[in-house]
């Protein structure tokens, strides 16, 4: 039984020791600053920077910030054995009186797609992620196979991170941010699927067709305001994933050849082994036929192998080999012989490596392309000019005529290689985009790309433009299977609100209605939250999110279209993250049905991924709240209250009513008062966060704007978010919420929607997490960098009120005397940081101060490197940065 407090203590001992061997001073006010409700003075302070100590206190405690993170996420996971959570879900579902023909049919048809993004909100360098996996193996050593050897590990590895800079030197650039999810998905990721894949086969006691875990990625191909990312670079990243995964399948041939040494005299093989031997024999070398010629599970392994091998030869040369895998499938079919053809007990390596290609396939992970809308609308305008069909006035035409001139182009025979030499080198780019995609499918393999995201999507007209250009280059032929899903993305609260109508609009459309035929009446749609929240507040977001998703789900079930949602989520609470299970039973009825597409971003991948007991935990949980919400979507009805299944899970409370409603309306209109309607609000918020240092962080390599503009529209979500989180006010997790309760004058029935309805209650605990990391006190300290009094005040007055009101609410809705009072283990978790926190916001403060009245560069440069390392010391123990 893992022992919270003990660790603790362990690792703040530990973090002593190292700080005693470097400098007394910085020890003496890391003691003072880490006693609850000592904060420091001035003075206190003033001595450390005069010492030119500042880096070294914050190191400090961002060091102890990491490592308290790192026993949390140990003490999270309150089981040993994580993947029995699988096999007691299904077990579970059959006590409530589920048939197991259908589980297993849920299990063999589910689908958890991670898509792992390029969001830059991982604070820390791949150096701190590797220690973060070394400290925690060292951990496990110690505490659960008690072994002290590995305590001189963890000073070794500390004391080579006091030696390294907290922030990176250089622009993080999306090839490195490619190397540093591939090191987590090959350190952790990869096995942690694979025996989740064991689990779910010994549950239906049958090999998997196909992987209910289907891995996704971004980078290399989120292009939306990332000038970084080219079609060059997409296909580098293409054949970067294409490498490392064909290596893996190399690398498991080899272990197995080692391995499978059964001579054919002790066990008799099928003809058709022998015949797939025979008539690839010229492939083998002389000595491999002689060494083998009496081993047929050597002998298929090494042509195995060379065909894989013939695979990155053939994709990094212009020679090509005929004796290739052409796809996955062909390389499961000879797993498939091999295994065919052993005893069972000798196939667990074999096995292996079929979950492995199951998981795999020849890309690795799957890659999604995300654009603006605008950069099509630009390059089709043009292209319309050169055909005759329009002028260049296409991006200002009224939606209706823009349909009308997209059916005539829909209907026209165009030839795009003769009107090429006349286009723009901008839209001919916009043109190789397509046609590198088409190259990765017919090269390294036809799955590799299927979600083509367009970013702010308002109208119908956003998707006849990308349905000409897959027409065009020949990614759709009306008539056969279109090749890839164009794929809303619905961002604002206005185009939550519209995402029926338009998707109504389209299935009238004749040239998209064929195009949904063509992809068997299956349409993606992807749900942004982060842009939602920041459009329009908090629980806006949430109420307009779930109002959507089931206005889709009942225009699905009239138009016998399958909508496949895709959940743009973040980390923090204001961009969508919270409880994965509790938000899948509070999603709207039949709106998962099997599948889960949810990205995962930033410092949430190290989070739930780098231990591979949270990568399990994780994995586990995750298939087993799909699985659980699956079953419910799927068979609870009125037909089946026989069964004494527990129809509260089956039934969620009517939240279209005009009570909630009311409160997002409510809500919507504080947050939008404040942030969009108070003149003057964009310096409020750039004097009093530190979103001018963050801007100027090596994070990511996106930009942290779409365009140059000094509108909050245009400032992407998650700096937004980060800024708010550094200065402790939080803003975007909670604003607006108080004043939408309040609107509810019978109180009683806000107690009844938490106790009642799972949407309302996930909402207010998620924000009630949130909340409790909201720092008033210290966010005030912030406002001594607005210089217009009047404008500072009017705010801080709408925070302070809001602020009250919120926690007022929030108390009598969850029926605590303080917050969180019913979940102490989250609670103690957000004040346990809170001294190292204060200290590093204190010390972000004055170093702020001293940034602004400083007079030349080099000192400049110096409390840059300092603030910056504040910005990741907050973050590390707030535990998200946005």
């Amino acid at each position: 039984m893992l022992d919270f407090q003990k660790e603790k203590q362990f690792v703040s001992d530990l973090m002593l020791d190292i700080l005693k061997q470097k400098d007394p001073l910085v020890t003496k006010f890391f003691q003072a600053f880490m006693k609850q409700d000592n904060s420091p003075t001035p003075a206190m302070l003033t001595e450390i920077m005069q010492n030119h100590k500042t880096l070294d206190l914050i190191k400090a405690f961002s060091l102890y910030n990491i490592l308290l993170n790192i026993i949390e996420e140990r003490f999270n996971i309150k089981t040993t054995k994580p993947l029995e959570k699988i096999t007691q879900t299904y077990n579970d579902l059959i006590h409530q009186g589920f048939d197991s023909k259908d589980i297993q049919e849920i299990i063999q048809n589910m689908e958890f797609y991670p898509v792992f993004t390029a969001h830059p909100t991982e604070s820390r360098r791949r150096t701190f992620l590797e220690a973060h996996y070394a400290i925690d193996q060292d951990l496990y050593k110690i505490f659960e196979l008690h072994d002290k050897e590995p305590i001189n590990h963890i000073k070794y590895r500390l004391n080579l991170l006091w030696q390294t800079h907290l922030v990176r030197s250089e622009k993080l650039e999306v090839l490195f941010e490619l190397d540093n999810l591939l090191y987590i998905i090959e350190t952790t990721i990869i096995q942690s699927a694979q025996k989740v894949l064991e689990v779910l086969e010994n549950t239906l006691e049958k090999p998997l067709e196909k992987s209910p875990i289907q891995l996704g990625s971004w980078i290399g191909g989120d292009r939306d305001g990332n000038p970084f990312v080219s079609n060059e670079l997409m296909m580098q990243v293409m054949k970067t994933q294409h490498q490392l995964i064909i290596n893996l399948y190399i690398k498991k041939t080899e272990q197995l050849i080692r391995e499978l040494s059964i001579s054919q005299d002790f066990c008799e093989i099928s003809d058709s082994l022998q015949e797939s031997i025979i008539s690839q024999k010229q492939h083998l070398s002389t000595i491999s036929n002689k060494l083998h010629s009496k081993e047929p599970f050597r002998a298929k392994l090494f042509l195995m192998k060379q065909k894989l091998k013939n695979r990155l030869t053939n994709i990094n040369t212009n020679w090509k080999d005929d004796f290739v895998y052409k796809n996955s499938k062909e390389l499961i079919d000879d797993i498939n012989l091999l295994i065919a053809n052993l005893p069972k007990e000798c196939t667990q390596g074999l096995k292996e490596f079929r979950r492995l290609v199951l998981l795999g396939d020849f890309y690795l992970l799957k890659l999604d392309f995300r654009e603006h809308k605008s950069v099509f609308i630009e390059a089709i305008s043009e292209i319309f000019c050169l055909m005759g069909i329009c002028d260049n006035n296409f991006p200002t035409f009224e939606e209706s005529k823009k349909i009308k001139i997209l059916n005539i182009a829909l209907n026209s025979q165009t030839s795009l290689p003769e009107l090429l030499p006349s286009l723009s080198q901008n839209t001919q780019n916009i043109i190789d985009i397509f046609l590198t995609i088409k190259w990765g499918k017919e090269n390294l393999s036809e799955n590799f790309l299927h979600s083509f995201i367009l970013s702010m999507t308002t109208d119908a007209s956003d998707l006849l433009i990308i349905l000409w250009f897959i027409k065009q280059t020949k990614l759709w032929n009306p008539g056969h299977k279109a090749q890839i899903a164009i794929t809303p993305l619905f961002e604002t609260i206005n185009d939550l609100k519209q995402a029926s109508n338009i998707m109504q609009t389209l299935h009238q459309n004749p040239h998209y209605s064929t195009y949904l035929l063509d992809c068997n009446y299956t349409q993606e749609i992807m749900v942004g939250y982060s842009d939602s929240s920041k459009d329009g507040g908090i629980f806006a977001s949430n109420y307009n999110l779930y109002s959507a998703i089931s206005n889709l789900i009942t225009l699905g079930e009239k138009l016998q279209i399958h909508f496949h949602l895709f959940h743009g989520k973040g980390g923090s609470v204001s961009r969508g993250g919270g409880t994965l299970e509790s938000a899948l039973l509070a999603a709207p009825p039949k709106s998962v049905n099997g599948l889960l597409k949810v990205t995962e971003q930033g410092e949430m991948i190290s989070s739930k991924y780098l231990s591979p007991i949270s990568a399990n935990f994780n994995f586990a949980n995750t298939l087993s709240a799909l699985m659980k919400k699956s079953c419910f979507d799927a068979f609870c009805t009125h037909a089946i209250t026989h069964n004494k299944l527990d129809m509260q899970f089956c039934q969620q409370s009517n939240i279209h009513n005009k009570q909630m409603q009311k409160i997002s309306e409510n809500s919507y209109q504080k947050y939008r008062e404040l942030i969009y309607e108070t003149k003057g609000f964009i310096d409020y918020f750039k004097a009093s966060t530190p979103i001018d240092f963050i801007q100027q962080l090596n994070l990511g390599s996106r930009p942290s704007k779409r365009k140059e503009s000094t509108k909050i529209e245009d400032l992407r979500a998650i700096p937004w978010v980060f800024a708010w989180t550094q200065n402790r006010s939080i803003i975007p997790a909670w604003y607006g919420l108080g004043s939408g309760l309040e609107s509810i004058k019978d109180t009683s029935v806000l107690r009844q929607y938490y106790l009642e309805s799972d949407f309302f209650k996930a909402t207010i605990d998620n924000i009630s997490q949130a909340f409790l990391k909201v720092d008033l006190e210290i966010a005030k300290l912030y406002n001594q960098f607005v210089e217009d009094e009047t404008l500072k005040n009017k705010i801080w007055n709408s925070i302070e009120k809001e602020y009250k009101k919120t926690m007022e609410y929030i108390l009598l809705i969850r029926d605590e005397n303080i917050l969180l009072d019913s979940q102490q283990e989250i609670r103690e978790s957000i004040f346990m940081r809170k001294p190292s926190v204060t200290a590093l916001n204190l010390l972000q403060i004055e170093l702020i101060a001293r940034y602004k009245k400083s007079s030349y560069d080099k000192q400049k440069l110096r409390l840059m490197e300092e603030i910056h390392s504040t910005i990741v010391g907050i973050a590390q123990g707030l535990r998200n940065t946005g």
